[in-house]
């Protein structure tokens, strides 16, 4: 996997503009998913799907992510001799992403009413968690971590939506 990650994170600060996009990508993508998940159920008058989809991220990140940091506390590669950092990186620990749980959450839970949004989704998801692995804050297993805790995630809210 480090290989994985020095493949990425090997074409950081070679291009101004593509280190732009990462950064985009890594920290202002998110939120103009959310903004605009919120925005789509507002206009289509169902705004419990955007907390239904919110509640999957965010059992996620701070319900599945946080049991595995019980017992798996992985260190970022920022502490990688030679790593290309572009963006701050957080303290605490790397797998799974949390970035990519929460958002993966959302991601797999929107399939299950909407494919086509939700399958959108899904893809901004990962260019979110390689955009963090290409800034030098994750791994790439991180971010397939996150992407097994988001669907776990979905797959228990939505079954709990469903029986309650």
């Amino acid at each position: 996997m480090i290989s994985v990650f020095k493949d990425i994170n090997y074409f950081a600060k070679k291009w101004r503009s593509l280190d732009l996009l990462a950064i985009f990508c890594a920290r202002i993508l998110p939120y103009l998913m959310a903004i605009f998940l919120f925005f789509f159920y507002l206009y289509q008058k169902n705004i419990y799907l955007f907390f239904y989809a919110i509640i999957s991220g965010l059992i996620a990140r701070f319900v599945i992510n946080e049991l595995i940091h019980l017992f798996y506390k992985e260190k970022r590669p920022a502490f990688l001799e030679g790593t290309k950092i572009l963006i701050p990186v957080p303290k605490n620990y790397s797998f799974p992403s949390g970035h990519a749980s929460f958002f993966f959450g959302i991601s797999f839970l929107l399939l299950f009413y909407n494919f086509y949004l939700g399958l959108v989704f899904v893809i901004f998801s990962f260019i979110i968690g390689i955009a963090r692995v290409f800034c030098g804050v994750h791994w790439f297993r991180d971010v397939l971590g996150g992407l097994v805790a988001g669907f776990l995630s979905a797959i228990i809210t939505y079954y709990l939506i469903v029986i309650l």
